[in-house]
């Protein structure tokens, strides 16, 4: 009997071993180091400290995509596959708004008012110039850079929802612990969900200028085992067409690595990274600000009235294929688990009865 039941045990944690989502990958190589992606003309297209694939892709600010091909110590060789199609992003002058065209995303949260959900995976990022290191135990200035990212989507007419848990120690296992504190932030049905990091690379590869003032570049992070990648993808380009539209050289591109970063949880998840540690906390806010003023237009909303109560400046929307289908796959899949092992367990003992 006792055999038996080991058996089933170890079928099901089998079972929920394939059925749990995989994981993100994502660690910064550390002791200062980065990898630097480069075309087949050997032109440097980006840099990064998070751990970089072969099969990885990135799409740059021009929307030029490319493809990791070959990693040799921290140098990435790409591919270039060409130009990534962005959604249509023009100045409505009847609305008096920018508008996506024919497919802004309309969540559907069911409350009025629209609802953005913030959290930090990695506690510790800091801004070493201005915070004196690049990381702070459980107290990063990357909880800074949420802060005001949370007081500029408040001034829009969001409701905002801001978890400061820690998530410590940053290591590979961080993104299991944050899970946790995603799932919770989901349970207020958020229309978007955002987890704020910061790069570790030279300054220069976010510093840039937006409408005369200093700030750091934004990269919106989708990933390729998020089985809601394909509304993840078209929820970052619109994005990114946006930022392109609105603030010119905001955006430091789309890069899509392997894991998930639970993505899987919802179609809205999105993974920021705001400047580098070796940029001024003051300039990551000032970018994170200007971020936040994509929102409402990705969303449908007007400017300064998140709540879609009133009279609505903002363009009609369209919800986006794919909304909450990842939790109720992971529901799913947990009670086809439940009742495998119920079977396998209620066989198992029929035939012990017999003998």
């Amino acid at each position: 009997m006792t055999k038996r039941i080991s058996i089933i045990t170890l079928f099901t944690i089998f079972l929920l071993m394939i059925a749990t989502p995989v994981q993100a990958v994502y660690e910064e190589l550390g002791g200062g180091k980065y990898y630097t992606l480069i075309d087949e003309n050997n032109q440097v297209i980006h840099q990064t400290a998070m751990q970089v694939y072969t099969g990885d892709e990135y799409i740059a600010a021009d929307n030029s995509k490319y493809r990791v091909v070959e990693i040799v110590g921290e140098t990435v060789r790409c591919v270039y596959q060409g130009k990534e199609a962005m959604p249509a992003v023009n100045y409505d002058e009847q609305k008096q708004a920018w508008v996506v065209e024919g497919d802004a995303v309309q969540a559907g949260s069911g409350s009025k008012q629209k609802t953005i959900a913030i959290y930090h995976t990695h506690s510790d990022e800091s801004y070493t110039p201005t915070d004196g290191k690049s990381s702070i135990d459980g107290q990063g200035g990357i909880y800074d850079v949420g802060n005001a990212l949370t007081q500029k989507l408040t001034a829009l007419g969001f409701k905002v929802d801001h978890n400061t848990n820690n998530h410590n120690p940053h290591d590979i296992n961080a993104y299991n612990r944050s899970r946790k504190t995603a799932m919770t932030l989901l349970k207020t049905n958020p229309d978007v969900i955002l987890d704020v990091h910061r790069d570790a690379v030279p300054a220069s590869q976010y510093q840039t200028q937006v409408q005369g003032q200093n700030a750091t570049k934004v990269k919106l992070v989708v990933g390729k085992s998020n089985p809601n990648q394909k509304a993840t993808m078209e929820f970052a380009k619109q994005i990114k067409a946006v930022m392109d539209k609105k603030d010119p050289g905001l955006s430091n591109g789309i890069y899509i690595g392997k894991g998930d970063y639970n993505q899987d949880l919802n179609p809205h998840a999105m993974l920021i990274e705001v400047g580098s540690d070796t940029n001024n906390k003051e300039d990551a806010e000032k970018g994170v600000a200007l971020f936040a003023n994509t929102l409402p237009t990705v969303l449908g909303v007007s400017s300064g009235s998140a709540d879609t109560s009133g009279q609505q400046s903002g363009p009609a929307a369209k919800p986006l294929t794919g909304s909450n289908r990842g939790i109720w796959t992971n529901i799913l899949i947990l009670v086809v688990v439940v009742a495998a092992a119920g079977i396998g367990f209620y066989y198992l003992n029929r035939g012990s009865v017999k003998k």
